[in-house]
């Protein structure tokens, strides 16, 4: 480009990444995330880059004409119309892999805290009841069965801890088979969702969302499981119905749950979750990422595909198909 590009950020990064768009172009900050204020300060932007507020749909797109990249700090991006970027030869980009560990750890840690109850405990202590930690009685995740519902990046990489670590017996569910050696590191085999509930003792979710894992996760789901089992959502809100996970844990089909997402975030102030702690929760507001250096590793891989789409150069982490948007390309 000949001009210094304009960059619109609906979101603050990790200085690494605001620095690397500060020098390469015109950083703009949005001052709102609601649909009329993005469609004001989008024009005349090149490239929009997002965290987890604003949607980017088809109206926002065609107010942004000069939009040539969307950049997606983070994994997921169901908040994206990629279908519509497509048609207007906008590529879409994201940062996979960034935040694999952070979000491995957060998970292992959930699955850990709830096996020894520290969230119960934690109450207890708090309340004065320090003869609590009789009552209850934990276990470890030693040798214990442990299923993966998606196993993609994380989900592997939580196979591959959990087995080499603890020793757990690993069964997956993917629609898509994963490599010998990846099974072979993760101990793992690859079986079908309704196995993976039966069997495990530690279910975790890491799918996309899309039509097929909406609410994937529901009463009759849940009925499936053991009542020892402990179930971990760290990928998308929506993956489970939280009222018949509130309900199992209240029925004591549940061991515990264990959630960094929400069905709406923020959630709303009745969530039927959120405030218990007469039951076995652990509950963060999607912060597993939200370490130094997942932080950092998000920032400056969007940044840097950005500002190498921008560039002309292809696109290291594409969502849509670089050769479809060439193709739908204006100019």
């Amino acid at each position: 480009m000949s001009r210094r590009p304009v960059i619109l950020s609906l979101t603050k990064m990790h200085e690494a990444g605001m620095r690397l768009l500060r020098e390469a172009g015109e950083l703009r900050m949005a001052s709102a995330t609601d649909p009329a204020t993005l469609q004001r300060e989008v024009l005349g932007a090149d490239a929009l880059i997002i965290r987890t507020g604003g949607i980017v749909d088809a109206a926002l797109l065609d107010c942004g004409r000069d939009l040539k990249v969307v950049g997606r700090h983070g994994v997921g991006y169901d908040q994206i119309d990629i279908a519509a970027a497509t048609e207007r030869g906008i590529q879409v980009v994201y940062t996979p892999g960034a935040n694999t560990e952070s979000v491995v750890q957060h998970v292992l840690a959930m699955m850990i805290g709830l096996s020894k109850h520290f969230p119960l405990m934690s109450a207890a202590l708090a309340a004065g009841n320090y003869h609590f930690r009789t009552s209850i009685v934990g276990r470890e995740l030693t040798n214990r069965s442990l299923g993966i519902i998606g196993f993609g990046r994380i989900g592997r990489r939580v196979g591959e801890v959990a087995h080499q670590a603890f020793g757990m017996k690993v069964a997956y569910h993917d629609i898509v088979p994963a490599p010998p050696e990846i099974e072979a590191r993760a101990g793992a085999r690859r079986t079908t969702f309704e196995d993976v509930l039966a069997t495990s003792e530690y279910v975790t979710l890491h799918v996309p969302l899309d039509a097929s894992t909406h609410h994937m996760i529901d009463r009759a789901a849940i009925a499936r499981m053991r009542p020892d089992a402990i179930l971990i959502n760290a990928c998308r809100g929506p993956v489970t119905v939280e009222a018949a996970v509130a309900e199992a844990l209240d029925a004591g089909r549940l061991f515990g749950y264990g959630a960094d997402v929400f069905e709406v975030e923020p959630p709303p102030a009745d969530h039927p979750l959120i405030g218990r702690t007469n039951r076995n929760l652990m509950l963060t507001p999607h912060s597993a990422a939200q370490t130094e250096e997942g932080l950092r590793n998000m920032a400056e891989g969007v940044a840097l595909d950005v500002l190498g789409v921008l560039s002309g150069e292809p696109p290291r982490n594409p969502v849509n198909d670089p050769a479809l948007v060439k193709r739908n390309r204006k100019g």
